[in-house]
């Protein structure tokens, strides 16, 4: 009788772990947003754009107080520590950049909570040209979680949470943007 529990309590976390790692399952954010203002301005403000303000606190998300930049952040394969006003870090790198198009990056060693529960956060903007001086920005949020159990309460505690924060961030660009009281900054 116990072999036959343990043969379950095995095939049923093999199934999670599986079942953890599948790419459908990976808990995703994907929020978009219209800006009155040309393709190039947008890239040029947001790929470099102070974290600090545009990641508010909210809820159980600490805000930003600043980074390390070592160089203005406009080259793949820069990293920067994040720091968090709860104390804790983590490390960003940025792995692609297409001017006035996309760019993508990964956020990692975690020193906070999520610590336990996801391995990476990876990120991609993608800018659209609607014409007419309106641009469409597309940001995806991939929490990549350590497995099936973490995948569930990322699922249910930290998505929520960061949809809310990732929507705020982008309400902050478009108003910088559409105001026009910003320095855009060519690379």
């Amino acid at each position: 009788m116990t072999t036959i529990w343990i043969t379950i309590a095995f095939a049923v976390g093999f199934s999670g772990l599986v079942y953890a790692r599948s790419e459908k399952n990976v808990p995703q954010i994907n929020v978009t947003i219209t800006i009155n203002t040309s393709i190039d301005s947008a890239f040029n403000y947001i790929v470099p754009v102070n974290l600090s303000h545009i990641f508010k606190r909210y809820k159980r998300m600490p805000a930003i107080i600043k980074t390390n930049e070592p160089e203005k952040w406009f080259k793949a394969g820069l990293t920067r520590t994040i720091f968090f006003e709860d104390g804790s870090t983590s490390k960003e790198k940025l792995l692609t950049v297409i001017p006035h198009t996309s760019f993508s990056y990964e956020i990692d060693s975690f020193t906070s909570q999520l610590r336990f529960f996801a391995k990476r956060i990876e990120g991609k903007w993608l800018f659209i040209d609607l014409g007419n001086r309106q641009t469409k920005i597309e940001w995806t949020y991939i929490i990549v979680p350590k497995n099936s159990i973490a995948r569930i309460l990322i699922k249910m505690i930290v998505v929520k949470d960061m949809v809310w924060l990732l929507n705020n961030a982008l309400s902050i660009l478009k108003e910088d943007l559409e105001g026009g009281n910003i320095k855009i900054i060519s690379h």
